[in-house]
């Protein structure tokens, strides 16, 4: 038996385990989401959950270290948006600084029809990636490995996304420029920020206006431990200046406006 068929028994192995461990955490989530989840979609859940527990063993790829906190905190928070924009079926989406999958994956699971993109520098957790779209039978998806200032300016990507979410990669103004050129006129940005994102958004004026974007209501809720979450969203009005993203580290050393 090749190595590559004994890694897929492994991780088939693994998800199978994760079904009996995690699978109640998964049922609790999208219960109290409300969300529409075929058992398959929740096995794909619990698959993940546990791929990422085990790769923590090797690099950083979450914030959460128990199984419990992936589930009920990361992937609970990675789904929020769809009780709210639906299932936004045949869209374009990416996931900006994905870092271990996060909110890319979960969204993925429960959008299969979407076209995904997960985009990292880092290569390690690019490769970790690659191997759970590939456990968990994941299609229309693709890794981007490299800088958003420079797959900003590629024309297969620019303004070519409905949607562009990210999760813990940075401040707002930071974030604006590196998502908005990605964005379609009429789509939309999505950022998960916790309760400094008032002071964030204060500072991303600027950025926000120069880049063809505009604020919209951003959305208010808890996760099921009683976090408060918020996530903040502008929408794409007009197309982004060629200039913009600048060249790779400017936008977080002298973000616009600063």
């Amino acid at each position: 038996m090749s190595r590559q068929v004994i890694n897929n028994v492994a991780v088939e192995g693994m998800i199978r385990l994760s079904g009996k461990s995690a699978q109640g955490l998964v049922d609790k989530i999208i219960d109290s989401l409300q969300l529409e989840c075929s058992l398959q979609m929740r096995e794909q859940l619990s698959g993940y959950a546990q791929l990422l527990l085990e790769g923590l063993k090797k690099q950083r790829l979450s914030g959460e270290r128990t199984l419990e906190g992936i589930v009920l905190k990361q992937i609970y928070d990675s789904l929020f948006p769809l009780t709210i924009i639906g299932s936004t079926k045949n869209s374009r989406i990416l996931d900006l600084g994905t870092g271990g999958g996060l909110p890319g994956i979960p969204l993925k699971i429960l959008l299969p029809e979407s076209d995904f993109y997960l985009m990292d520098s880092n290569k390690r957790k690019m490769d970790f990636l690659i191997e759970v779209t590939t456990a968990l039978g994941l299609k229309k998806i693709s890794c981007l490995h490299g800088r958003a200032e420079n797959w900003g300016h590629d024309i297969n990507h620019r303004e070519k996304y409905d949607y562009v979410f990210s999760k813990a990669v940075a401040e707002i103004a930071v974030l604006a420029e590196l998502a908005l050129p990605f964005i379609k006129i009429g789509g939309t940005a999505l950022f998960y920020k916790g309760p400094r994102w008032k002071v964030e958004a204060e500072k991303a004026v600027k950025a926000i206006e120069f880049c063809g974007g505009t604020p919209d209501e951003p959305w208010h809720y808890k996760i099921l431990t009683g976090e408060e979450r918020v996530i903040f969203r502008i929408r794409k009005i007009e197309i982004t200046p060629d200039q913009y993203p600048r060249s790779v580290g400017k936008p977080a050393k002298r973000p616009i406006g600063s």
